[in-house]
């Protein structure tokens, strides 16, 4: 897998460990993405927006709300 197809499926796991509901911190779902193999979780999500939008996703998905298409993680 290519750095930048790898980089992309980051992005896109994390947002789905978002919707999921079973996650509700941004802490959260980098520790799930490590667990998983993914090292370079933390330095890719160590960012003010992408936290933003993370805990934006997982407060949507504790309150039952329809989680949002994926556009990509704001940098």
């Amino acid at each position: 897998m290519t750095k930048e197809i790898r980089t992309s499926h980051i992005y896109q796991r994390a947002h789905a460990l978002a919707e999921g509901g079973v996650h509700h911190s941004p802490a959260e779902i980098i520790a799930a993405l490590l667990a998983e193999g993914y090292p370079e979780a933390a330095e890719l999500l160590n960012s003010r927006n992408i936290h933003a939008d993370l805990l934006r996703v997982c407060d949507a998905a504790a309150n039952g709300q329809p989680g949002t298409p994926y556009r990509g993680l704001r940098h």
